[in-house]
């Protein structure tokens, strides 16, 4: 592992225990409004300060990881499930089930990504869950073309050969041999750049405003949308967010960049 997987590791690594920090404790960060410690600097007592309104800057961070962490690890799943095994089947199988999940696969990759989950959101609710179930199902054909492609191409290759001679069936060498030996990698970079979209997708959601999450409930976009312009504000309501945005996007890409996939048998 290079030194910008390093890196990215230790963020996430970071972002995970304040996640899990925030789901088990009992702070209450909507109710914790004090306009006479509006706006105060880093201290002990609020190691990134408050924002205009009095509330801990540091505890609403950890809060807003809440908003994405589960829809992102949803979109992941969402995407994963039916992407690897429609890739996985057109790809070894090959034949008319091939064609027709590849034209679907395509037809649906054509579509604004953005756009489906807008719909989505707009029909079945303005919920965090939905915008992380709508976006794995966009994303999940273009993680299916890529497992195609990539079972496509070693199917054929003399270990897959001698798998067949020593007497192994289509499953385990296709679920084994090519699935798991050979894409793992690239599964684990699609997730990986999915998980960043998402949290992407819900904090520019949050920020702009009527989609997303909304105040008083934090989300690292509307911390940074709600300090943004208070020129005599705490620096740190607004900066604290956007790092945290931009670090976590940096961490999982320079984590997906260093899965670089071996192919062996």
């Amino acid at each position: 592992m290079n030194a910008g997987a390093r890196f990215g590791a230790a963020v996430l690594a970071m972002v995970l225990a304040g996640w899990a920090l925030a789901s088990i404790s009992s702070y209450d960060v909507i109710a914790d409004v004090d306009p006479s410690r509006a706006s105060l600097g880093p201290s002990l007592d609020h190691w990134l300060g408050t924002d205009h309104l009095g509330r801990d800057v540091a505890w609403r961070l950890l809060k807003a990881s809440q908003a994405f962490m589960g829809p992102g690890l949803l979109a992941c799943t969402v995407s994963s499930l039916p992407g690897v095994a429609a890739g996985a089947l057109a790809g070894f199988f090959g034949g008319p089930i091939a064609y027709a999940l590849r034209y679907l696969a395509t037809v649906i990759a054509t579509l604004p990504r953005f756009v489906l989950v807008l719909l989505a959101i707009t029909i079945y609710g303005d919920n965090m869950w939905i915008l992380g179930a709508a976006a794995g199902l966009a994303y999940a054909p273009t993680l299916a073309e890529a497992v195609y492609n990539r079972i496509d191409s070693l199917k054929r290759d003399e270990f897959v050969l001698a798998a067949r001679a020593h007497g192994l069936g289509s499953w385990r060498i296709l679920w084994y041999h090519l699935l798991w030996i050979n894409c793992r990698y690239l599964v684990g970079r699609h997730a990986l750049y999915l998980f960043s979209y998402t949290l992407l997708l819900e904090t520019t959601l949050s920020y702009i405003g009527g989609f997303g999450v909304k105040e008083p409930t934090p989300s690292w976009g509307n911390m940074l949308a709600f300090e943004f312009g208070q020129r005599d504000g705490n620096p740190w309501g607004a900066w604290a967010p956007a790092l945290a945005i931009w670090l976590t996007i940096l961490a999982c890409n320079l984590l997906a960049n260093s899965l670089v996939e071996k192919r062996r048998a």
